[in-house]
C-alpha cells in the first residue's frame, strides 16, 4: 500500500531528484513485455527483407505476451494490459475486420505453408476450435480466389498468343495444314477423352511438397522465382503479394517522439507526392556513405578544386572578361 500510494502521489506531483529504489523494480518489471513489442516493430518495419510473411509469427509472440499479462499478480500490470488487450481486439479479435490476403501471405511462405498457419491461429483461438477452422477455411478461399483471378488474366493472355498465332489442332490427326501439332499436347487430350486428365491443383503440388528448413537465410523471393515454372499461377500471387511490405510506417518513426514523415492531410496528397516524402525522410536519415575522402589530403582537394576552376573560365573566357570588368569596377 505504501507503494502504490506512493507511486500515485508522485503521478500527480512533480518529483526532483533521481529515481527511487522502487521506481526502478517497477521499470525493470515493464522492460520484458515492452521489448516484445520493441523487437516486432523492429522486425515488421524493415525496409531491406520481405516483411509480409513475417507478421504472424509475431503477432502470435505480442498475444501470449498480452495473455501472460492479464494475469499477472500486478494489479497496475494487469490494468496496462487489459487496456493493451483492448486495442488488439478492436484489430485481430472480429473475423469481419480481418484483411485475409495478410494470411494468404504467410501460406506463400514454403517454410510454413497451411500447417504453420492453422497451428498459430490454434495458439490464438485454441487449438481444433471452431473459430480457428472458420479462419483457415477464409484463407483457403481467399487463397483460390487470387488463384482465380490471376488464371483469368492467363488464360486471357493465353488466348490472345494462340488468336495471333493462328495456331489450331485437329481431333484425328496430328497434322494440320501441315503443321504437326506437339505429340505431348495430343497425350494430354487424349488423357482428358479417357477421364485420365491432371486434375491436380497448383496449391495441391505446393502442399504435397515438403516444408522448406527454417532459416533466417532464406530468400523466399528467389525461391519462388526458381519454382515459377512449377507453380506459374501461384508464382505470380506470391511475387506480387510478398513485395508488399507489412508496415509503411519506419521503425524510427514508430518508436520516436519526432513526428510521423506524413501527417493527418496525407489523404490529400498525390502517391508520387508521398512518395517523395517518404524516400527523402528515409535519404535523411539514413547512415552516411563513407566515399573515402579520409584517405585525400586537404592539399590535395584544394589542388583539384583550382584545376576545375581554371578549366571553367578557360572554357568561357567571356565570362571570366564579365567577371574582371565586374571586379574592376568595384
Amino acid at each position: 500500500d505504501f507503494i502504490d500510494n506512493t507511486w500515485k502521489r508522485k503521478r500527480k506531483e512533480k518529483v526532483v531528484g533521481a529515481p527511487e529504489e522502487d521506481d526502478w523494480e517497477k521499470a525493470m518489471q515493464f522492460i520484458e513485455y515492452l521489448m516484445v513489442f520493441y523487437n516486432v516493430t523492429n522486425l515488421i518495419s524493415g525496409s531491406k527483407y520481405v516483411t509480409s510473411n513475417l507478421f504472424f509469427g509475431e503477432l502470435v509472440t505480442m498475444h501470449a505476451s498480452i495473455s501472460r499479462m492479464c494475469v499477472d499478480k500486478d494489479e497496475q500490470k494487469r490494468a496496462l494490459a487489459a487496456s493493451v488487450k483492448d486495442k488488439y481486439d478492436k484489430y485481430w479479435d472480429n473475423i469481419d475486420n480481418i484483411n485475409f490476403l495478410l494470411y494468404v501471405v504467410v501460406f506463400l511462405d514454403p517454410r510454413n505453408k497451411l500447417f504453420y498457419l492453422d497451428y498459430c491461429l490454434g495458439q490464438i483461438y485454441g487449438m481444433n476450435s471452431d473459430k480457428t477452422k472458420v479462419m483457415s477455411k477464409k484463407v483457403v478461399k481467399t487463397l483460390n480466389e487470387s488463384i482465380q483471378h490471376y488464371k483469368m488474366k492467363e488464360d486471357r493472355v493465353n488466348a490472345q498468343n494462340k488468336k495471333n498465332s493462328a495456331y489450331s489442332t485437329s481431333d484425328s490427326s496430328l497434322f494440320t495444314s501441315g503443321a504437326k501439332v506437339s505429340l505431348e499436347t495430343s497425350f494430354l487430350k487424349y488423357l482428358e477423352e479417357q477421364g485420365h486428365g491432371v486434375n491436380k491443383t497448383e496449391v495441391d503440388t505446393y502442399l504435397d511438397d515438403g516444408l522448406e528448413k527454417r532459416d533466417d537465410s532464406f530468400d523466399i523471393l528467389n525461391w519462388w522465382k526458381v519454382d515459377s515454372l512449377k507453380f506459374p499461377i501461384l508464382s505470380q500471387v506470391a511475387r506480387h503479394m510478398l513485395g508488399m511490405p507489412i508496415s509503411t510506417v519506419a521503425s524510427e518513426s514508430a518508436l520516436s517522439t519526432g513526428g510521423r514523415v506524413i501527417d493527418q492531410f496525407r489523404s490529400s496528397l498525390t502517391p508520387k507526392t508521398a512518395e517523395a516524402l517518404i524516400c527523402t525522410q528515409d535519404w535523411i536519415r539514413s547512415t552516411p556513405v563513407d566515399i573515402g575522402l579520409q584517405d585525400i589530403s586537404v592539399n590535395a582537394l584544394e589542388e583539384l578544386q583550382e584545376k576545375v576552376e581554371k578549366i571553367e573560365l578557360d572554357e568561357f573566357p567571356t565570362v571570366q572578361k564579365s567577371i574582371e570588368s565586374c571586379m574592376d569596377e568595384d
